[in-house]
């Protein structure tokens, strides 16, 4: 019976969301540290995934087949001479979202914890 609280496609999207985040989050942290390394390409959570996730979540679908990947942006034209098509103001804007939508998240699945358990013990401050 509680099996079923933690497999509701809530519940896993809600996973999901936060494991992707942190994968964005990694792949933010590499283009920041590679910024001066001249050829690098940035990397990205692959910009399909939002697709892919929103149609498992409507039909039902296990959403381990829309777990997300990086990929290298090789579509972005380099603005620099040397090939690195990274650029700062970018990646901490991307950062400063990123962050806001893993808090968001983060509060989401708390609150569905704290209400469970409140619904368990009858307490809010069990």
């Amino acid at each position: 019976m509680i099996e079923k609280l933690f497999s509701s496609p809530t519940y896993d999207g809600s996973k999901m969301l936060l494991d992707v985040a942190i994968q964005r989050q990694q792949a933010i942290a590499s283009n920041l540290a590679n910024i001066e390394t001249p050829g690098y390409k940035r990397m990205e959570v692959d910009k399909g995934f939002s697709k892919v996730f929103a149609q498992a979540l409507n039909s039902g679908a296990p959403l381990t087949a829309a777990a997300p990947k990086i990929v290298t942006d090789f579509d972005s034209p380099s603005q620099r001479k040397d090939g690195n098509n990274v650029i700062l103001q970018d990646e901490l804007m991307a950062m400063g979202k990123n962050s806001a939508e893993y808090e968001a998240l983060g509060e989401f699945v708390s609150y569905s914890m704290r209400t469970l358990r409140m619904a368990i013990t009858g307490r809010s401050n069990a």
